[in-house]
This record gives C-alpha cells, sequence and structure tokens, in this order.
C-alpha cells in the first residue's frame, strides 16, 4: 500500500488516572506519571497492552469462527507481543505524549531556567498542574457508610487532553495488517486506574497523513478498517 500509519491520537474522554512516578511529587496518594520536564505521558507498555486486549477483542467479534478467529489472535501476537513480551513484533508504539509543539516550548523554558534546579521543579510542577486536577474519594463499608482513615486523593489527567504515540514498523504492513490494526484502535476505549468507575475512557485512531483533527483521524480509521461510516440522517427523517 502507499502509505501506512506512523502516529497514535489518543484523546481523553473522561479524566484518566494513568498513575506512576511523577518527575514533581505530589501530596495526593497516587501520581500520574510524567516525563522529565512535569509533561503527563501514556507510557508505552501500557497503551501496547491495551492496543493488545483491543486488538483480541476484534479478532474475536469479527470471527464466530474459531480457526478464523485463531489466525487473527496470532496477527494481534505479531503486531503487539503477547503479555510475555518476549517475541519479536512487528509495530512498536511509543509513549503517547502530548503534541512535539508543546514538548519544544516546554524544553525551551526548561533551558532559561539553566541550572537552578529549584526554578526547573517549580516549573515542571506548574506544567503538571496545567493539565491535571484533584480527585478525592473515601472508602464505604457493607452498609454504603464511609470507613475512617480512608479518604484517598488522586491526581488526575483533565478530560479533552489529547495525546500523540509514534508508530515504528519493522517491515512495511499488508493491507490486511493495517486494516487489523485499524479494527484493534478502535477496540480500545480504556485505560488506566478505575476505569470500572468512568474513568480513563479514550478515543483513539490513527491520524492521516499531516493531520491531527480527532473527527478526522476517526473518519480515517474507520475507512482504513473497512468499515462504512454512517450516512447522516436526513434533515426532516427520523422524526
Amino acid at each position: 500500500m502507499s502509505e501506512h500509519p506512523t502516529r497514535l491520537l489518543v484523546t481523553l474522554a473522561s479524566p484518566a488516572l494513568f498513575t506512576g512516578p511523577s518527575q514533581t511529587g505530589t501530596n495526593a496518594d497516587t501520581d500520574i506519571v510524567t516525563d522529565s520536564h512535569g509533561l503527563p505521558q501514556l507510557p508505552r507498555h501500557r497503551l501496547n497492552a491495551r492496543l493488545r486486549e483491543g486488538a483480541v477483542l476484534a479478532a474475536r467479534s469479527e470471527h464466530t469462527d474459531h480457526a478464523a478467529a485463531h489466525v487473527l489472535t496470532d496477527a494481534a501476537v505479531d503486531l503487539f507481543g503477547s503479555k510475555a513480551g518476549h517475541e519479536l513484533r512487528n509495530l512498536r508504539v511509543g509513549h503517547a505524549r502530548l503534541p512535539e509543539s508543546v514538548r519544544a516550548a516546554v524544553a525551551w523554558a526548561m533551558r532559561q531556567r539553566g541550572g537552578s534546579i529549584p526554578e526547573r521543579l517549580r516549573l515542571a510542577r506548574a506544567v503538571t498542574e496545567a493539565y491535571t486536577g484533584y480527585e478525592s474519594g473515601t472508602e464505604v463499608d457493607a452498609d454504603g457508610a464511609p470507613v475512617d482513615g480512608r479518604l484517598r486523593t488522586n491526581r488526575a489527567l483533565r478530560s479533552g487532553l489529547r495525546l500523540e504515540a509514534e508508530l515504528r514498523w519493522a517491515v512495511t504492513p499488508t493491507e490486511g495488517y493495517v486494516r487489523f490494526l485499524a479494527r484493534a484502535v478502535l477496540a480500545t476505549t480504556t485505560a488506566g486506574a478505575r476505569v470500572t468507575r468512568g474513568r480513563g475512557r479514550l478515543s483513539v485512531a490513527l491520524a492521516p497523513p499531516g493531520g491531527s483533527d480527532p473527527e478526522q483521524a476517526h473518519a480515517h480509521t474507520v475507512r482504513l478498517a473497512g468499515f462504512t461510516p454512517a450516512a447522516d440522517t436526513p434533515k426532516g427523517e427520523g422524526r
């Protein structure tokens, strides 16, 4: 095929808890993963794992025939690896990070602080706080009453945040592999902690060449997946 996907767009449809160590630390019970400049990111191994689960889901839903589903599951391993992660795979997924323009601007601001660690730390903390908020909740007992001493505060990424991940191919993919990747991407809808409580809902799509608009990326992904977009209902109909 003339082109193959090289970028993945991840849009947060709800606050997300990509828990892990941050550059600045926090007073919350759980923090979110950041890079050295305080910018939040979804680590590549977690994103790859979610895509692998989406691929398996897509394989199972596409074919009720066990043999056919098994072939697609093998394709999922070829693209994303297995849970063990020991085999070679054709696709390497990068960290889901803020756009390059944002990272470059923050890196420039950091350089202006020179070697002052306190200044750089304050800037990194401000950068993290610009993209996050705090959520608090308490554990409840069997009767629904709050448990004393079990109040927890979590740092969460704000809904609407847009991240990008690089896709690197070991071998140029066939059209069939790109179609299967697109279906795996469309089946990937959550990441992070507390997804059963409505956190970490995602809209994931393959970026069209030279584009980063989420709606255009979704339409592009649907087309690569071989699905036909639903036609708009003409005005005056369906009432």
